[in-house]
């Protein structure tokens, strides 16, 4: 019944095609900045190494995701900034 009202409600696809620019508008601008203007994830992935997401008893949630970052993102970090935009 909704997805009805919004496949075939005009309203309804007005707004969306407003969102869909809107997000489509953005998303390229942000990648448009990447390609153009740099890309440097190193500090992202250090600050991400130095703060791990923990849970409520204190420990590392996702260790895996550290170790990954430790052993492979941060060592090869010319890649990934090359790979991400």
């Amino acid at each position: 019944m909704f997805i009805n009202l919004l496949r075939e409600n005009k309203i309804s696809a007005a707004i969306l095609t407003i969102i869909r620019l809107y997000l489509g508008y953005a998303w390229f601008t942000a990648g448009f900045g990447k390609i153009t203007g740099g890309f440097d994830a190193s500090g992202y992935l250090a600050n991400a190494v130095a703060n791990p997401v923990k849970g409520p008893d204190g420990n590392m949630v996702y260790g895996w995701y550290v170790n990954f970052l430790e052993g492979v993102a941060l060592p090869n970090i010319e890649l990934f900034n090359f790979l991400v935009p």
